[in-house]
C-alpha cells in the first residue's frame, strides 16, 4: 500500500512518465538571463527534490525490511537450532585418530 502511494507521488512529478513535458518545462531560448537563472535554478532543485524522494524510499525500504528480519527471527527461527557455544566444541586439532574419530562422532551427533 505504501509503495504504490509512493509509486503514485513519484510518477506525478513532471517528466517522469511523459517525456513531452520535460520539453515543455524549458524554453529552448531564454529571453534573459534572470529567466536563463530561474529556469536552472528551478531545474535544481526539481533534481534535488526528486533525489531526495528516491533516497527517502530507500531509507524507508530498508527499515521495512529490517523490521520484518528482525520479527521473523524474534516468532519464527527455532532457538534450538543455534546452541550456545559449548567449551568441548572448539576448533582444536585433535592429535590422534582416536580424538579425530570421536570429534566426528560428536559433531555429526552419529551417537
Amino acid at each position: 500500500m505504501l509503495l504504490a502511494a509512493i509509486t503514485v507521488i513519484i510518477a506525478a512529478q513532471a517528466g517522469v512518465c511523459d517525456p513531452s513535458a520535460v520539453t515543455d518545462q524549458l524554453p529552448a531560448l531564454p529571453t534573459t538571463a534572470t529567466n536563463a537563472a530561474q529556469t536552472v535554478d528551478q531545474s535544481k532543485s526539481d533534481a534535488i527534490a526528486k533525489f531526495l524522494i528516491a533516497m527517502g524510499g530507500v531509507a524507508l525500504s530498508s527499515f521495512v525490511i529490517f523490521l520484518g528480519l528482525t520479527i521473523y527471527n524474534k516468532f519464527f527461527v527455532d532457538k534450538k537450532l543455534f546452541e550456545p557455544n559449548n567449551p568441548d566444541d572448539a576448533l582444536n586439532t585433535p592429535k590422534t585418530v582416536e580424538e579425530a574419530v570421536t570429534l566426528y562422532i560428536k559433531r555429526n551427533k552419529l551417537c
